[in-house]
């Protein structure tokens, strides 16, 4: 059945699994169907795997869907031991925990190829009762939740527990806020960050934008990256690809440098070397050509070029005339 004749807020019978034991917060605790022999269903051609960490259940609550992240599978016996219940029930019996992390409602949409939009949001400000049932959730509803693609928007990969389905990122939101990817050790951190910045540099081969040529920077103190990018520009410190100038360094960097950064260091001396950085970075700036409005807004730690002394008898290279010293 296409989802242009089927009402996409009734619920889909084959692919209801269990039903709700309790509502903690967010945290959830259904009972499998006890007619469940494998822990698999298959709903348009797609097998669905029931339990998989990290696949996403949902819970009808009239036209607003709530969706839940898997967190655990496991025998009802265990389950009711933890709570101090002395059970009779079948030993075979089995719960499923999830964090709901989001919900969603169906609209009419006519520009949609299915007539339908979800229109889904993170949080959750619906919380289920237990003796709901708990459904899987199919693909045609991931698709809203994990991106459908789009001319802002890049494949980062598939959602393990759904079936292979595809997951995109907004580079607005990506790119324009701060991106945190965290996980235990040996997660595959690291290999997230690579598959990531693979798809931004592809992303103007996938769409033949002639002038995609992004310029992205990788710190990486443990040599992490360099197979993953072994045809991209490296530089080191400790391979002489590196040379930061000194004039980079802020005003603590400097201070630290110049006095040192024990507890006797003087205010009187501290005021020093802030004054007179000061004057040396709006003297460079002078020699740069900048504006009067610019020079008034230098600070101590702006990064404008500037001598650590005088520069009489040094030519424009940094040498003295007719010898080969150099001005450091």
């Amino acid at each position: 059945m296409s989802m242009r004749h089927h009402n996409p807020t009734d619920p889909i019978e084959n692919l209801r699994i269990g039903t709700l034991l309790e509502v903690d917060g967010t945290h959830i605790i259904a009972e499998l169907d006890s007619g469940i022999s494998e822990l698999t269903r298959v709903h348009g051609g797609i097998i669905y795997p029931i339990g998989q960490f990290g696949s996403v259940i949902k819970i009808h609550f009239g036209h607003v869907q709530i969706f839940g992240y898997v967190s655990r599978l496991r025998m009802k016996a265990e389950y009711e031991r933890e709570k101090g219940i002395v059970s009779s029930e079948s030993e075979s019996e089995r719960v499923i925990e999830a964090d709901l992390f989001g919900e969603g409602r169906w609209v009419i949409d006519g520009s949609s190829n299915s007539g339908w939009n979800l229109e889904f949001d993170r949080g959750v400000s619906t919380f289920p009762l237990p003796q709901q049932r708990i459904y899987l959730t199919p693909r045609t509803e991931l698709q809203f939740i994990f991106g459908a693609g789009g001319n802002a928007a890049i494949h980062i990969g598939e959602h393990v527990g759904s079936g292979g389905t595809p997951a995109y990122a907004d580079m607005n939101e990506l790119l324009g806020k701060h991106t945190a990817i965290l996980g235990s050790t040996g997660s595959g951190k690291s290999g997230a960050v690579a598959a990531l910045l693979h798809s931004i540099c592809d992303r103007g081969n996938e769409l033949n934008l002639k002038k995609w040529n992004p310029r992205i920077v990788v710190l990486d103190p443990h040599n992490e990256y360099g197979n993953a990018f072994s045809d991209c520009c490296r530089i080191a410190t400790d391979e002489g690809s590196l040379i930061l100038p000194y004039w980079l360094l802020n005003f603590d960097e400097t201070l630290a440098l110049i006095v040192g950064k024990t507890e006797f260091v003087a205010t009187s001396q501290s005021n020093i070397v802030k004054n007179a950085l000061l004057a040396a970075r709006r003297d460079g700036a002078k020699k740069l050509d900048f504006s009067e409005e610019e020079i008034a807004a230098i600070t101590v730690d702006s990064p404008i070029p500037y001598s650590l002394g005088s520069t009489d008898g040094f030519d424009d290279f940094g040498s003295k005339s007719g010898g080969g010293e150099r001005y450091t």
